[in-house]
């Protein structure tokens, strides 16, 4: 191979979440990716393989709760035990992170920054559950009742197994807390939004998406499903809750005390912090 042919490849995996065990799931992806990046090496290719845990979250600061250990401790543990798996696995990163770093925080809070210059961030108040025992809002996971629609019990705060509806927490019926067993409170909370429905962020979607080689046209069709517009013309993108209320293990949000990153935010720009670390 010729060096103007060499390529400069970044491989990443699905960052492993920091409340539990590497499994043999997690490990199929794993070592194929691994086999993959050692035969670009081979072929003399410059490739950096990329990964991290993924830290933040309720799950996580409820984990560290439990273990009557400090999320801080917790992610710290876990770290160790999956690096451990991944070395009994011969898996080869170039770069094995923690999206809890300073990198992170600081691209999150540029990346954040530049959305609201761009007023790409708009302030609305949504009704949550909220555990009045445990003094915190509830994430979905979080909450169980009866389905709105078919009536099924014991269902998730966003979905039912039973008929595949999908619906807000607050729409289900006879909830229950999954924390303290208790009925929680409907109350409000100003939470953070990135615009997606806005017409610069479709049309760059629609745009890069459709250009050729970028997406396997499989992909296309299902990507379309969402940017096509409706019959009334409007796309079915919609705006993305990007904030969560304390007290949550996270990022705190920018100039906003007792906000926080969803986790979901700045875990997809851990692969960028953890270039930048390596």
């Amino acid at each position: 191979m010729s060096e103007n042919t060499k390529r400069k490849i970044f491989i990443t995996s699905a960052l492993p979440y920091a409340n539990g065990p590497i499994h043999l799931g997690h490990l199929v992806e794993y070592v194929q990716t691994d086999i993959w990046v050692r035969f670009q090496k081979l072929l003399g290719n410059t490739t950096v393989y990329i990964c991290a845990d993924d830290t933040h979250g309720t799950p996580v600061m409820l984990k560290a709760q439990k273990e009557r250990i400090s999320p801080e401790q917790l992610i710290e543990k876990v770290w160790h035990e999956h690096k451990r798996d991944f070395s009994a696995f011969f898996i080869d990163f170039d770069c094995y992170y923690t999206t809890h770093s300073n990198e992170n925080r600081e691209l999150s809070n540029k990346i954040y920054s530049s959305l609201v210059e761009a007023k790409l961030i708009k302030i609305k108040k949504i009704k949550q559950m909220f555990d009045v025992e445990k003094q915190m809002f509830l994430p979905d996971r979080f909450i169980k009742g009866e389905c709105p629609r078919c009536g099924s019990s014991d269902e998730f705060g966003d979905a039912c197994e039973a008929c595949g509806a999908t619906y807000n927490p607050t729409d289900l019926k006879n909830p229950v807390s999954q924390l303290s067993g208790k009925r929680p409170e409907t109350r409000e909370s100003d939470h953070y939004f990135f615009l997606l429905s806005d017409k610069r962020c479709i049309d760059f979607l629609q745009n890069w998406t459709t250009q050729t080689g970028k997406l396997q046209i499989e992909s296309l069709n299902k990507i379309n499903e969402w940017l096509k517009p409706d019959a009334n013309g409007k796309s079915n993108l919609t705006d993305w809750d990007i904030s969560r209320d304390a007290p949550y293990f996270g990022f705190e949000t920018p100039n906003s005390p007792n906000k926080y990153f969803y986790v979901w935010l700045d875990a997809p720009i851990g692969y960028y912090a953890g270039l930048k670390n390596w």
